[in-house]
């Protein structure tokens, strides 16, 4: 078995491996500790150490899923690892490490922004989260009819809100009374 094969074989979840379940789990405690500082409005010492970690995880990540692009993408020749980058989930990934470079170098004003890219880093749960998935290709299938239902709520929400609003000016403010 090549490197590449054992490096796709342990960075795709996969349930019957054990040491990819051990990859998957790392990942998610990435993620958390990676997210954990933005609950905090004060920045501790604690919290770039996490952001330091979770970045490198990240990064190497990033660097594995691309030297196995060509075994995701089904594709045996070089424009495999021209696509992945602007695949939907390796765009989520990049965006994700940005948020690293303002750690490193925190006077660039432009980086400053990229705090705000680590709740990117939530939607890298559905890769290794599998009831996530199976909710994902859901989504996918009946988006159509998933489209009318919040079409149908979003419209009923307005009416609702016109309803209340409109209702509101028809009350005496002396009396709190209906004027009708």
């Amino acid at each position: 078995m090549q490197i590449r094969d054992r490096i796709n074989w342990l960075v795709e979840p996969n349930n019957h491996n054990r040491w990819s379940r051990i990859y998957d789990f790392i990942m998610l405690i990435a993620i958390v500790v990676g997210i954990l500082p933005l609950m905090f409005r004060t920045q501790n010492r604690i919290f770039w150490w996490f952001d330091l970690i979770s970045g490198i995880c990240f990064i190497l990540d990033y660097i594995l899923r691309w030297s196995t692009a060509d075994y995701r993408l089904k594709k045996n020749n070089w424009q495999a690892f021209v696509i992945y980058p602007f695949t939907p989930m390796a765009i989520i990934d990049l965006l994700s490490i940005l948020p690293m470079f303002n750690l490193l170098a925190p006077t660039f004003k432009v980086v400053r922004f990229s705090r705000l890219l680590k709740i990117l880093r939530i939607f890298k749960v559905i890769r290794y989260f599998e009831p996530l998935e199976i909710v994902v290709a859901v989504i996918r299938r009946q988006s159509k009819i998933l489209c009318t239902v919040l079409s149908l709520a979003l419209f009923y929400i307005f009416i609702t809100a016109l309803i209340m609003f409109n209702a509101e000016e028809d009350i005496n403010p002396e009396t709190g009374k209906y004027l009708f």
